[in-house]
């Protein structure tokens, strides 16, 4: 008896010390599984792809340099005094070139301008499509653990019933209670509408692992589909 006991003592405190191991160890498969979703979300998601290549283009184009633009010209041709003597203007041949420039043409200045608006707006095009893919994808994730935590519930819930419902059969067989039908029927009609209840989740969660593998994994959608099975089936 002494051994027994000492046994279970034992068996209970490595059982004690290995668990917070185990759930720690799933936490950390947990998070392997969601970074490994967006690094494939990220590589090949048609939309966030598409948008990079325009990202990669626009940069590529060249910048407006500053050049020298002809902003003016002056051309005399002669200069006339009045003589006081003759009373007449004298005309004295002379030629004077004025030529203006100006750093930068106009035009020039605002291409420039646009260039760099039109890259700005396709880089911040880019990160707001990338927070929104990662922002669904991780809603997903949460919709998936949130069906998997209340399958779980529904599971333990079903079986704590099916054992008292067995155990009531067997002490109403054995004589120890009286038979009372109604509470055995009520007992009956909760599992069955767990069963439902469990067949519920799964075509739920079927969908959205479904559902959210074509739409954010593009080419790799397959890759991403048996992720979030592992992630469901993952403890």
């Amino acid at each position: 008896m002494v051994r027994l006991f000492v046994g279970l003592m034992i068996f209970t405190l490595i059982l004690f010390s290995i668990t917070p191991l185990v759930w720690g160890e799933d936490l950390g498969r947990q998070d392997e599984l969601i970074e490994r979703m967006i690094q494939i979300v990220l590589e090949n998601n048609p939309t966030l792809k598409s948008q990079g290549r325009l990202v990669r283009e626009s940069q590529r184009l060249p910048e407006p340099h500053p050049t020298f633009a002809l902003s003016e010209i002056n051309f005399n041709v002669g200069a006339a005094f009045w003589n006081p003597v003759t009373n007449s203007f004298n005309l004295i041949p002379t030629a004077t070139l004025g030529v203006g420039f100006s750093l930068g043409d106009p035009a020039r200045v605002l291409n420039s301008y646009k260039l760099k608006k039109e890259k700005e707006a396709a880089k911040q095009d880019y990160q707001q499509i990338k927070n929104s893919i990662i922002s669904d994808l991780l809603s997903n994730v949460r919709e998936i653990l949130r069906l998997k935590s209340q399958r779980e519930n529904f599971k333990e819930l079903r079986i704590y019933l099916e054992d008292y419902s067995d155990l009531s059969e067997k002490q109403v067989k054995a004589g120890v209670k009286e038979l009372e039908l109604d509470k055995l029927w009520d007992l009956k009609e909760r599992i069955m509408g767990i069963e439902v209840e469990l067949q519920d989740i799964k075509n739920q969660l079927n969908t959205i692992r479904l559902e959210a593998a074509m739409k954010l994994g593009g080419d790799a959608w397959e890759e991403l589909l048996e992720l979030f099975w592992q992630l469901d089936e993952q403890i």
